[in-house]
């Protein structure tokens, strides 16, 4: 194929394209919802990642609140097992703090001045704050067997810590995953048999003109190179209207949900650039390119 002949090639792609308006319609409605699966399912699971990220130094934190009832040598007890967990060999404890019940009281009285105005009536005498065991931990996969030890060790002490929190993000994250990649793949698969079917449509159309550039010895690469760039086209169609779609959705919708969870703070859409736009664009072109080479050959036999 000589490069002069590259423009009417192309041209013939988009003559293809306008011809099967309806097909092509679907084929490009197909494929947007299927970019628009990847990337809206990705930006869930980044923003989930990223709220557990933020959220590790609270993670692994457990507290261990001591019950009012005990006394000194209790707690004295109730320490030194901890110290001695704490440094065992296979220990996942990383440091802990005993803090009094008075370092309780001004550490709440600290985080607003709403607080430190309700807690001023509180001295040693009325302070009905607990004594606590702040304790820093290393490996969350790890940490089962940690509460297993802290709660032979605090006994009926309330053991507080927000592994359920992670791990329910984690289960949430893991099945948006599985239903993205599930219908991501379903619709890719709808996509690529629509374009077919249009390039189908389109090689029934030129069937006479195919026949008669055969007769007079056009290769094979000047009959498909038409049918290859009107896949293209689709792709890159889909791609560029579904980034469209994506940045409204993301900086509009899925802002407004999220903006009604104080704890999460949204990434923003400039974090996403320009992945999400390549991703777009190698899902468009795989599927335009792939569905078009294999319905030219199954019907044009090259």
């Amino acid at each position: 194929m000589k490069l002069r002949n590259l423009p009417y090639l192309i041209g013939q792609g988009f003559v293809s394209f306008w011809r099967n308006g309806a097909m092509t319609t679907a084929a490009i409605l197909v494929l947007i919802c299927c970019m628009l699966v990847l990337g809206s399912f990705y930006a869930i699971i980044d923003n989930l990642d990223n709220f557990i990220e933020e959220q590790t130094e609270d993670i692994q934190t457990i507290n261990c609140y001591v019950h009012a009832a005990t006394d000194d040598e209790q707690l004295l007890q109730k320490k030194q097992a901890l110290t001695e967990l704490a440094e065992s060999e296979d220990s996942n404890i990383v440091s802990f703090v005993h803090i009094t019940k008075a370092e309780s009281l001004a550490e709440m009285a600290a985080q607003s001045d709403e607080l430190a105005q309700v807690l001023s009536g509180y001295d040693e005498t009325n302070n009905p704050l607990p004594e606590t065991f702040r304790i820093k931990f290393r490996d969350i996969d790890e940490v089962h067997p940690l509460m297993r030890n802290l709660e032979v060790i605090f006994g009926g002490d309330e053991i507080e810590s927000n592994i359920d929190m992670y791990e329910s993000v984690n289960d949430i994250s893991s099945t948006v995953t599985m239903v993205g990649i599930w219908l991501m793949a379903i619709l890719l698969v709808i996509a690529i048999l629509i374009i077919m079917n249009t390039v189908k449509l389109t090689v029934f159309a030129r069937r006479k003109d195919i026949m008669v550039m055969r007769y007079i010895g056009a290769k094979s690469p000047f009959v498909v190179t038409p049918f290859i760039v009107e896949g293209i086209i689709i792709g890159l169609v889909s791609a560029i209207i579904s980034l469209g779609i994506q940045y409204y959705l993301y900086s509009f919708v899925v802002a407004d949900i999220l903006s009604s969870y104080d704890a999460i703070n949204m990434v923003p859409v400039t974090e996403y650039l320009p992945l999400i736009p390549l991703a777009f664009l190698a899902v468009g072109l795989f599927a335009g390119v792939v569905a078009s080479a294999v319905s030219v050959k199954k019907h044009l036999n090259v």
